[in-house]
């Protein structure tokens, strides 16, 4: 079970030091990085199965949070939320390029680190009920949809991670939806 994020440490908030980022100050980006790259780390570890792997990707999203700050926006999510994103993206990336695609198997749309929902409420119900169909959809479509769907990529972006052209990682969006409709409809 993934344990709740540390609450926001004394000090400016992330979404505020993100502009700042995004305004290309230093400082801001240093107070980030002490902030949350623990926590990214221990992410990328419980994720990955190659601990060493794990700072090499902590190095990557942090690159990216250099690059992509000015894309942070808080009407979709708190800053933690985009940073794991970024973080399970980097080790999708990562496996796809070294070609070690069971560690996508193992991701299985995992929740980002946050409060676990109650046992029996309707959103722990919807959670274990989108697993059981995700578990069902074949490894390139869970792909192709996690990361368009709750990866807040756009197909283009998704197409290029995947090293697809947009029209086949539409196919495969689709069939993979087709599959889950009916999975979801079976219940």
């Amino acid at each position: 079970m993934v344990e709740a994020a540390a609450p926001e440490p004394p000090g400016p908030d992330s979404a505020l030091l993100l502009h700042r980022i995004a305004g290309g100050d230093i400082d801001a980006f240093q107070a980030f990085y002490r902030r949350h790259a623990g926590r990214v780390l221990a992410y990328a570890r419980q994720l990955g199965r190659n601990p060493d792997l794990a700072e090499d990707v902590v190095q990557e999203v942090f690159v990216a949070v250099w690059r992509k700050a000015a894309s942070y926006q808080a009407d979709r999510g708190d800053p933690v939320g985009w940073l794991y994103t970024i973080t399970r993206n980097k080790l999708v990336d990562l496996w796809r390029k070294t070609g070690d695609t069971a560690g996508l198997d193992e991701l299985q749309w995992q929740q980002l680190p946050g409060p676990e929902p109650a046992a029996g409420s309707p959103r722990s119900d919807l959670l274990l009920t989108m697993r059981q169909a995700l578990a069902r959809v074949s490894p390139e479509q869970r792909a192709a949809i996690e990361m368009a769907y709750f990866g807040d990529l756009t197909y283009e972006e998704t197409a290029e991670r995947l090293r697809l052209p947009v029209g086949t990682l539409k196919s495969r969006i689709r069939a993979g939806l087709r599959t889950l409709r009916a999975v979801l409809e079976e219940r």
